[in-house]
């Protein structure tokens, strides 16, 4: 368990290492500071995925990460199988050291099943040049000379991937670790712009995988603390654990009560019908947007953008920059996706 004391030295030695790595100056050798770096990075797995509490900002916990895997690179002996850059999920809820009562009663309540297709991390960039590069490599996958880009907000709240078959939501479950997740249907339900039932089949789909993010906007979040401090409850740090803690109460009729807002933005995992070939609204990624409005889902098909070539990605990134704290609710930045499904395939 991590107790108070640890938790306050991991926290130390976090802020250490990101003042190291803002220099680019190790601990005593490369050995120590990866060691040390996957002892802040496995710790604050657990208090985002588990604890649903993060105390380091996305971008903190990117550098940290991205340092890690650098030295890695560099030091190829040294690299640990327990590592987090080698797992795609660690099992955080079953496998921390820090796992409470409340943690595991939630997890008897949710069972666990796997997604049909793992939800893997997005890669992260923070300059243009990580951009210009990422698409020199695109375009060598490819054999394209030029790429036509989807841009889109990325939402800040709780993944959820959703299982249609029939035309009917049969499963919804929470990220999990990425490759299995908790079966929450019940609670997704209660979800605005979640249908019970969608007409996938007017497509000629059969079953569908899809993914979104569960969010509490802004009015709603300042509502919901005002009322804790009314009752004289501390309140919640962020509209993100507020929507992942709401996913994980036991009473749907309560969850029904938090306000919940959902965006679906991708397709994961599809099967045609029997002998229909695939239409046009599912093979770009912008088309499926449209798709999932057309639907009845909430997607960001206003908020999208079509692009062709990195500058012009670069570009609207920059100019959306302005307008994000007048959104409604919370982004921590921008996705960009090869918008032909077949050619990001």
């Amino acid at each position: 368990m991590y107790t108070k004391e640890i938790e306050i030295t991991l926290s130390r030695l976090a802020k250490d290492l990101l003042a190291r790595h803002a220099k680019q100056q190790l601990l005593n050798n490369p050995e120590e500071t990866m060691e040390a770096l996957q002892r802040v990075i496995i710790y604050n797995d657990w208090r985002y995925y588990v604890q649903s509490d993060p105390v380091l900002s996305d971008y903190e916990y990117d550098q940290l990460f991205a340092w890690l895997k650098q030295l890695e690179k560099e030091n190829p002996h040294l690299v640990s199988p327990d590592s987090p850059t080698q797992k795609v999920a660690q099992g955080l809820a079953a496998a921390s050291p820090g796992a409470t009562k409340a943690t595991r009663g939630a997890a008897k309540a949710f069972p666990s099943v796997p997604h049909l297709v793992p939800m893997l991390s997005l890669d992260n960039s923070y300059n243009a040049d990580d951009l210009i590069d990422w698409d020199r490599k695109a375009r060598e996958l490819s054999g394209l000379s030029e790429i036509e880009y989807c841009i889109e907000p990325k939402f800040d709240g709780a993944s959820i991937s959703l299982l249609y078959e029939d035309d009917k939501l049969v499963r919804g479950l929470t990220r999990g670790d990425g490759v299995v997740g908790e079966d929450i249907t019940q609670n997704v339900m209660q979800i605005k712009f979640i249908p019970p039932a969608a007409k996938f089949s007017k497509y000629g789909v059969h079953t569908i995988e899809i993914r979104g993010e569960v969010l509490i906007n802004k009015d709603t979040f300042k509502a919901f603390n005002d009322q804790r401090a009314a009752e004289n409850l501390p309140p919640l740090a962020n509209p993100r654990n507020a929507a992942s803690g709401s996913l994980r109460i036991i009473d749907p009729k309560e969850v029904a009560k938090r306000g919940l807002e959902a965006f679906l933005y991708h397709m994961s995992y599809h099967v045609m019908e029997k002998g229909v070939t695939e239409p046009k609204e599912i093979t770009t990624h912008s088309n499926t947007l449209d798709l999932f409005t057309e639907l009845g889902f909430r997607s960001p098909s206003k908020e999208k953008r079509v692009v062709k070539g990195i500058q012009a990605v670069i570009d609207y990134c920059n100019a959306f920059e302005h307008e994000r704290d007048n959104l409604p609710y919370e982004i921590d930045g921008m996705v960009i996706k090869v918008n032909d499904l077949c050619a990001a395939g």
